[in-house]
Order: structure tokens, then sequence, then C-alpha cells
């Protein structure tokens, strides 16, 4: 009766591990994906960028 007991809180206490792991690796997927996107691919810092010399 008690091996049954602590065999269940082993299995749960193992599965609530491995649920943590996913989920940490999840997040960080997320995280790379975000930091991935965030980066612009050009900056504006002034107006006069904007306007193009005239040749």
């Amino acid at each position: 009766m008690q091996n049954d007991t602590l065999d269940r809180a082993v299995a749960t206490i193992e599965a609530c591990r491995l649920l943590r792991e996913r989920q940490v690796q999840n997040r960080q997927e997320l995280q790379r994906k975000a930091a991935a996107v965030a980066k612009p691919l050009y900056v504006l810092k002034h107006k006069a960028q904007l306007e193009l010399p005239l040749q």
C-alpha cells in the first residue's frame, strides 16, 4: 500500500519535472524567435536620411 503511494508520488514528481523542462524549452524558443524578429533592419536616426540626393 505504501509502495503504491510512493510510486505514484515519484511518478507525479517526474511528470512535473518533465513538464517544467518542456515549458522552459518552449519559453527559450519563443524568446529566441521574438529576439530575431525584434531587430530592425534599418534605423532612421535623422530626417535627412529620408531625403535622397539628386544625381
